[in-house]
């Protein structure tokens, strides 16, 4: 099998220090850094996820998790030191950031090469991503068909690391609610033919009160579309 994707929950305290002296998610950490290393080894990485506004990318994006409230200063020196010199470059949504601080600290420096595709968190009505902002744009953009990109890449010998969660709103007690991609995020993987993949899916109850009951790690690989779960 050839590992196509990982798609991680984008959450910030996937960072160590976001939650401050204590560390919930070290263990679902551990798995997607290594879960990510692997699949820098069957191609180069880009991250696809759902961005606050429009369609924007595949480009080179800076981490930042200042609009989920963690000041860009406080977060580890070893996880942001692949942008030290990449100041000009724009900042990434907040799932994105996710995704390249743990290409971070999975990968070292090559995680500053690594591209960008952000989505909106709702797809259009014919399931391209794109926001009815965009269709009614003065002029056609290539970024404005991310899942003929996604498609490119992946044509390439790419690989993704899908960021997942839906848009921010109120809490669900679902089960893994939390780590579905965005519709917008799964419409483009659909569009680009993810569905035939087979998934292997880990998951990491949490017992406590402010975390969803469960967080959900999955690795994507070529072949006929399955779904295994395996308990961490």
């Amino acid at each position: 099998m050839f590992t196509r994707a990982v798609i991680l929950p984008a959450t910030a305290l996937l960072v160590p220090g976001a939650a401050g002296v204590a560390d919930p998610l070290a263990a679902v950490r551990l798995a997607a850094c290594a879960a990510l290393a692997s699949l820098a080894e069957n191609g180069r990485p880009m991250v696809l996820a759902h961005g606050p506004d429009d369609v924007r990318g595949p480009r080179l994006l800076k981490p930042s998790l200042a609009a989920a409230g963690i000041a860009d200063r406080t977060l580890p020196d070893d996880a942001t030191a692949p942008w030290a010199g990449h100041d000009s470059r724009p900042r990434a949504g907040t799932a994105a950031s996710v995704a390249l601080l743990c290409l971070s600290m999975a990968l070292g420096d090559r995680a500053a090469d690594v591209l960008v595709l952000e989505v909106p968190a709702e797809p259009r009505s014919d399931g391209t991503g794109v926001s009815g902002a965009a269709a009614t744009g003065p002029a056609p953009d290539p970024e404005r068909d991310p899942a003929d990109a996604v498609a490119a890449h992946l044509a390439s010998g790419g690989t993704l690391v899908v960021a997942s969660g839906g848009p921010p709103g109120p809490a669900t007690a679902a089960p893994g609610a939390a780590d579905e991609p965005a519709p917008g995020v799964a419409a483009v993987l659909t569009a680009a033919g993810a569905d035939s993949w087979t998934r292997d899916t880990r998951t990491f109850p949490q017992d406590h009160e402010h975390l969803p009951p469960e967080y959900w790690l999955t690795v994507c690989a070529t072949g006929t579309a399955a779904r295994l779960e395996s308990q961490a």
